[in-house]
């Protein structure tokens, strides 16, 4: 019985860790997201230095979570967020309204979707 526990300890903070993870990520993503609908706010009101401001802000703070969203995270999923990143902030330098609300769109989703792949669900477990 008791090499039971040691294996069952150890998938049970597997477990732990995990939940918490994916937690993790998904308070970090509403927090990322509310970040850019503000960028998007900006840019709609094409106030461009607001918007490139929030977007910047937004960016550091994504950056912040870079290290140990490196080790929980497929690096093709976060390569996108940075790309999108980067074509948004070029919108916004261009001052253009259109392209930078469909990059701020794209990212939005990609962070979600970045979040959801983390999260327990049936379609994750399968």
């Amino acid at each position: 019985m008791k090499a039971f526990y040691l294996p069952a300890g150890v998938l049970a903070l597997i477990l732990a860790c995990s939940l918490w993870a994916g937690r993790f990520l998904e308070m970090r993503t509403e927090h990322w997201t509310a970040l850019l609908a503000g960028v998007s706010q900006a840019a709609e009101a094409e106030d461009w230095s607001g918007a490139a401001g929030a977007l910047r802000r937004a960016y550091e703070d994504w950056d912040r979570d870079q290290t140990f969203l490196h080790t929980i995270l497929e690096h093709d999923a976060l390569d996108e967020a940075e790309q999108l990143f980067a074509a948004a902030m070029a919108a916004c330098r261009q001052e253009d309204g259109e392209e930078a609300l469909i990059q701020i769109a794209q990212l939005t989703v990609c962070l979600e979707q970045i979040a959801e792949t983390q999260g327990i669900s049936i379609r994750n477990i399968f």
